[in-house]
């Protein structure tokens, strides 16, 4: 397969016909979480923006590697799976705009900025990755290009919990 065909699965049999409203809904709500983002006026508050930021996009990530798994396992089409695939890149993208627009009110913040906006580039070039071979119709790859995710959840998750409690 040298290019993305829309009626094959991943495993090359005609698609299922499962729609991928379920990914559009789940993005378009991470992408409205993403774009609850505003003026920080203390660190508590920039700590709490970061980790909702990277409770967002840990979802995008995980959504991405069961989306992999699916394919993997020919149970996922492979124009869902190219459209998931993309969807979760563009959630992460969305994302990643609205906490880098914040800024952050202490020395301590900025450098937490500089973290989460590097986390965030290595989870969006990640994700461009998987969706680019999806759409070049390169499944088998995908297990090999996901081999980040799952460290980059880990990342996430630690980020995650720098919420106040």
């Amino acid at each position: 397969m040298g290019s993305y065909d829309i009626t094959m699965q991943a495993g090359g049999r005609r698609p299922a016909g499962r729609a991928a409203w379920p990914v559009s809904l789940t993005v378009t709500l991470l992408m409205a979480l993403g774009a609850c983002v505003g003026p920080s006026w203390s660190e508590t508050d920039y700590e709490e923006k970061v980790a909702n930021t990277a409770q967002a996009a840990r979802s995008a990530v995980q959504t991405a590697r069961l989306v992999v798994e699916a394919a993997e396992e020919s149970k996922a089409p492979g124009p869902y799976t190219a459209r998931a695939l993309s969807d979760a890149e563009t959630a992460v993208s969305s994302i990643a705009t609205h906490i880098a627009s914040v800024q952050p009110p202490t020395p301590r913040g900025t450098r937490l900025r500089g973290r989460v906006t590097s986390l965030l580039t290595d989870c969006q070039t990640a994700l461009a990755d998987l969706r680019i071979a999806a759409r070049d119709g390169r499944f088998d790859t995908l297990a090999r290009l996901a081999e980040p995710l799952p460290r980059l959840a880990t990342r996430l998750k630690r980020l995650q919990e720098l919420r106040p409690t």
